[in-house]
């Protein structure tokens, strides 16, 4: 197969892809799944335990705008991934990496990575993080994300450090 024929054959795959997937617009829903949600262990009030000097958790995660299968097929650079991080701990932190990791198979296939960091954090504080321009994936019918504050030096709680989410990309019709 020459060049040029073996260009006109990618590019008439790229518009079956294309055509395929603008047909599915539509038709399809994002679901988003927190693994730690309906879980039966009953985490504590902070007046039944005395706070650590030491501890950040991932408080909450969200999309700006709100995950939708048309935006993430039509225009996936608007997305923006908002990840809340709260220091309960007693000590104001500094220089705090916060990661996240969008992957299918269980894990096993990172498909993004990106980090940022917080420069400060105070006791009792939330700061939301701001992942923009996060790249198109390659289409799975599920994903599993994962954010992350990294440990910081002295922390002994690190249960609430890391959340996990599945992604689900179903039919309408389902």
């Amino acid at each position: 197969m020459g060049q040029d024929s073996a260009w006109l054959h990618l590019r008439r795959l790229t518009l079956i892809a294309s055509v395929v997937i603008l047909s599915l617009v539509g038709c399809s829903r994002i679901e988003v799944v927190d693994r730690q949600e309906g879980n039966d262990i009953e985490t504590p009030t902070p007046s039944q335990i005395a706070p650590d000097e030491h501890d950040l958790a991932i408080l909450a995660v969200d999309f700006e705008p709100q995950l939708d299968y048309e935006q993430i097929v039509t225009d996936p650079d608007e997305i923006t991934l908002l990840i809340a991080v709260e220091n309960t701990g007693l000590s104001t932190e500094t220089n705090i990496l916060v990661e996240a990791q969008l992957s299918a198979d269980e894990g096993r296939t990172v498909i993004v990575e990106q980090s940022a960091e917080i420069t400060s954090i105070a006791p009792g504080e939330t700061q939301v993080v701001r992942f923009s321009r996060i790249p198109r994936p390659p289409y799975r019918p599920t994903y599993q994300l994962s954010v992350q504050v990294v440990v910081v030096p002295g922390e002994a709680n690190m249960a609430n450090n890391l959340r996990i989410y599945d992604i689900n990309i179903t039919s309408s019709s389902d």
